[in-house]
């Protein structure tokens, strides 16, 4: 990235019933704090947010949003299940996993970790061991497959908050 250009950093929503996912929760909040920092922050709305198919998500990503090498992505539940898939595929500086969890009967070998691991700088994971919809099991063992800095928590359910000042810190601190 060019000294001269600002860290761009793209927020990826969870999959949601009802439409609008990206107006709640802390995706828009955190976009402005970083904006306000001089960062390049966007937490645009995806294409079919109910069910958050790889095969719209990770297109979106690449030929939509755009996303570079020097991108930092933050992801929240399937937001986040959608950066590991796309880290699979190409390089971006570093990623934020928020309540990321996988299907306990999936087939570790679909995942490759190893790729995952060597396309990106840094990678941070925060979760809640109150988590009611991603086990902090299956939470921790993507941490240990990608040797993640692991923030775990006991009261943060599914990090459906307003505001999430962790993230920032975080971004800052590679920023």
């Amino acid at each position: 990235m060019d000294r001269k250009s600002k860290q761009r950093v793209i927020i990826i929503h969870g999959s949601a019933m009802t439409p609008g996912i990206v107006n709640r929760y802390w995706y828009k909040w955190l976009e402005g704090e970083l904006n306000k920092l001089g960062m390049n922050a966007i937490a645009p709305a995806f294409p079919d947010e109910k069910e958050a198919k790889d095969s719209i998500w990770i297109p979106f990503l690449i030929n939509d949003l755009k996303v570079q090498e020097d991108d930092i992505l933050v992801g929240h539940s399937s937001g986040a299940m959608a950066i590991l898939r796309l880290c699979e595929q190409m390089k971006v500086k570093g990623i934020i996993l928020v309540s990321a969890g996988y299907d306990s009967n999936e087939n570790d070998s679909n995942w490759n970790w190893k790729k995952i691991k060597s396309n990106t700088q840094w990678i941070e994971q925060f979760h809640s061991t109150d988590d009611p919809f991603t086990s902090v099991v299956s939470s921790r063992y993507i941490a240990n497959e990608l040797r993640s800095v692991y923030h775990e928590f006991t009261d943060r359910n599914h990090f459906l908050c307003p505001d999430f000042p962790d993230i920032v810190t975080v971004i800052k601190k590679y920023s």
